[in-house]
């Protein structure tokens, strides 16, 4: 589903991704696992478009999206829930929930109700700005609003940060 070949990507002229490969087959969870700072994110983020690359090929279903837009590689079928969450904290979390929605480009029809099984607390919470929600239940939001995308492939980025046991389970 995902093919990453020779990826290279600097900031600031400094090099910090170098020859990048990486084979995700489809239907299978693959986790990127490392020290701290040694690129994860910065790989994850060149892979939804947010960082640019200065060499490499990124295939999704076998085609090319290197060039891609980050909101064309969404339209595409790439979610992404980056670490530090970045939901709208001025919104309320229904809002935040429908973002998912109009970013696929249709009705929450039966989605919500998933997403309230996975996290019930959000449907608790519906007219609650997001920002006053902990940082555990921020980062539920963004993985709820994110799978309101129908992504055929989901990059998470720190998923479980914040997260009480339980609810990682």
């Amino acid at each position: 589903m995902l093919t990453i070949s020779s990826l290279a990507a600097s900031i600031g002229g400094s090099r910090i991704l170098r020859g990048v490969n990486i084979d995700v087959p489809d239907k299978k969870v693959f986790c990127l696992m490392g020290r701290n700072g040694v690129g994860k994110t910065s790989t994850l983020r060149s892979i939804v478009g947010l960082m640019k690359t200065n060499a490499g090929e990124i295939k999704l279903d076998g085609e090319d999206i290197t060039r891609l837009s980050p909101e064309n590689r969404a339209r595409k079928g790439i979610g992404f829930v980056p670490q530090g969450r970045e939901i709208f904290p001025h919104l309320t979390v229904e809002e935040n929930l429908h973002i998912g929605c109009i970013a696929r480009g249709t009705k929450a029809n039966g989605g919500l109700e998933r997403i309230f099984t996975l996290f019930p607390i959000l449907k608790e919470f519906l007219p609650r700005k997001g920002g006053m929600l902990s940082g555990g239940q921020q980062q539920q939001l963004a993985i709820g609003r994110a799978l309101l995308t129908e992504p055929k492939l989901l990059i998470l980025d720190e998923p479980t940060e914040g997260i009480q046991p339980n609810i990682i389970d």
